[in-house]
């Protein structure tokens, strides 16, 4: 019966530890001024279409996009966030067939830590981080 009462207590203190752990590994959000550099590419057509930075008070790349007027941003609300559907007038294509609007961080801590940038409103954002958000056929 101690034995019993041991293992289930390794065990819960297993789960917490990593509960725990993995909060202390999420990039957290940053207040205050930030300074984002911001490159739009149409991959289909081969254009720019925005280089430049972005200053902003945001603490995820969600609300920056909220507050970028310039980006022209759109997004819908799916089963895992909100989906970036469009950036200045380009509208993507359907979800099954695309084109497609994905973005990629090299310097961003949520993205490097993921291997890939998490949904727009769990990517925390810190000044100077750089995103490439770009319009494609492909992945």
């Amino acid at each position: 019966m101690k034995k019993k009462w041991i293992a289930a207590a390794a065990i819960l203190a297993a789960i917490l530890l990593c509960i725990l752990g993995f909060n202390a590994l999420k990039p957290k959000t940053v207040e205050g001024a930030k300074t984002i550099r911001v490159t739009v590419v149409n991959e289909i057509d081969g254009t720019e279409l925005f280089s430049g930075t972005i200053k902003t008070q945001a603490e995820t790349l969600g609300q920056m996009l909220d507050d970028a007027s310039e980006l022209k941003a759109e997004m819908e609300s799916s089963t895992y966030g909100r989906l970036l559907t469009g950036l200045l007038d380009v509208k993507q294509g359907e979800m099954a067939t695309g084109p497609w609007w994905l973005y990629e961080s090299e310097n961003n801590e949520a993205c490097k830590a993921a291997g890939f940038c998490p949904a727009v409103d769990e990517t925390p954002i810190q000044d100077q981080d750089q995103f490439t958000f770009k319009y494609t056929d492909s992945y």
